[in-house]
C-alpha cells in the first residue's frame, strides 16, 4: 500500500506537472498569440503608413509635374509670343526699307527723268539755235526766181530756208515751182 501511495503521488505529481505544463503552455501560447497580433497590427500600421506615402509621394510628384509642365507651357507661349513679335518688328522694318527704296528709286527716276528731260530740252534749244544759225549763215538769198532755180529747178517749200514769201506767186507755200 505504500507502493501504491508512492505511485499514487508520483502519478499526482506527474498529472499536477503536465497541467501546470499546459497553464505555462497556453499562457505562453496567449502571449505568442498576443505578440503575433500586436507585430501584425504593427505591419498593418507600417504597410498602410507607407501606402499612405506611397500615395502622398506620388501625388506629390504629379502636382510637381503639373507645375513643370504648366511653367513649361508659359515658357512657350512666352517664347512664340516675342517670336512674333519679333517677326513682326523684322517684317515692319523691312516693309519701312522696301518703302525707302522704292521712293528712293522713284526720287532717282524722277530726277533721272528730269534731268533727261532737260538734256533734251537744252540739245534741242541747241540743235534750233544751230539750224537758225546755220540758216541765218548760209541762208541762201536769191533776188528772183531765175536765180532760185539755178540752184533748185523744182522750186522750194515754204519750210525751206530759201523761201520767200515775194517768190510764191500763187501763195501755195511753195516758191518758184515751174
Amino acid at each position: 500500500m505504500k507502493r501504491f501511495t508512492y505511485l499514487f503521488m508520483i502519478v499526482l505529481c506527474v498529472f499536477l506537472a503536465a497541467c501546470s505544463s499546459n497553464e505555462s503552455t497556453s499562457k505562453e501560447k496567449n502571449a505568442e498569440t498576443k505578440n503575433e497580433e500586436k507585430q501584425k497590427d504593427e505591419a498593418e500600421t507600417k504597410a498602410k503608413a507607407e501606402e499612405e506615402a506611397k500615395v502622398k509621394a506620388e501625388a506629390e510628384a504629379k502636382a510637381k509635374a503639373e507645375a513643370e509642365a504648366k511653367a513649361k507651357a508659359e515658357a512657350e507661349a512666352k517664347a512664340k509670343a516675342e517670336a512674333e513679335a519679333k517677326a513682326k518688328a523684322e517684317a515692319e522694318a523691312k516693309a519701312k526699307t522696301e518703302a525707302e527704296a522704292k521712293a528712293k528709286a522713284e526720287a532717282e527716276a524722277k530726277a533721272k527723268a528730269e534731268a533727261e528731260a532737260k538734256a533734251k530740252a537744252e540739245a534741242e534749244a541747241k540743235a534750233k539755235a544751230e539750224a537758225e544759225a546755220l540758216v541765218s549763215s548760209t541762208q541762201e538769198s536769191f533776188a528772183n526766181c531765175t536765180e532760185l532755180r539755178k540752184v533748185y529747178p523744182n522750186g522750194v517749200p515754204a519750210d525751206h530756208p530759201a523761201y520767200q514769201s515775194k517768190m510764191d506767186r500763187d501763195k501755195d507755200n511753195y516758191a518758184c515751182e515751174r
